[in-house]
């Protein structure tokens, strides 16, 4: 009796396993596996070991509002710089600030969208880089109310080594806003 007891707790137990095992060995037909030959991996990020990718990914964060990856490109003692013609002095906002600043107009916003224009200036090594380049930014707010910048941004690259991603240490902004 107590071996039949045994048995009819195992079945069950067996049988789950045997269904798990059926299951996993299973492709669905109505959604077979892509061949990788024929769609090759892309990505709408830039690689950030190229001073092209962090430009790219600047432009994927602020047109996909995406704070995530617009903090990935800063470096944790990252300076933004601009020229406060009320005041007549320069303004810089650390790292913190310019994360909150930035999240807030990316919530604000109904759409973002940035362009970068010609690279007016640039020179560096494998370690710091600095470029110079134009932009053209257009920021919709609720109510249809748009903002247009054009102005231009230098920013200072930073990276440990030649293998590491760049970080923006420095960005200087001179714009029409």
């Amino acid at each position: 009796m107590d071996r039949l007891r045994r048995y009819r707790r195992t079945i069950p137990a067996l049988l789950a396993l045997a269904a798990a095992v059926v299951v996993a060995s299973c492709t669905n037909p109505f959604a077979p596996r892509l061949e990788p030959e024929l769609e090759p991996p892309s990505s709408v990020l830039g690689d950030q070991r190229m001073v092209d990718g962090v430009f790219q990914n600047i432009r994927y964060a602020y047109n996909y509002r995406d704070t995530l990856i617009y903090g990935n490109l800063l470096h944790r003692d990252f300076e933004f710089r601009y020229f406060n013609s009320d005041r007549g002095t320069d303004v810089t906002f650390n790292r913190d600030e310019e994360m909150r600043i930035t999240a807030n107009l990316f919530k604000s916003a109904d759409q973002i969208d940035l362009q970068w224009n010609d690279i007016l200036s640039q020179d560096g090594d494998s370690i710091v880089y600095n470029v110079t380049r134009s932009y053209h930014l257009k920021v919709t707010l609720q109510a249809n109310e748009v903002f247009r910048v054009d102005g231009r941004a230098t920013l200072r690259l930073v990276r440990s080594s030649p293998n590491d991603p760049w970080l923006i240490r420095v960005w200087r902004d001179d714009s029409n806003f």
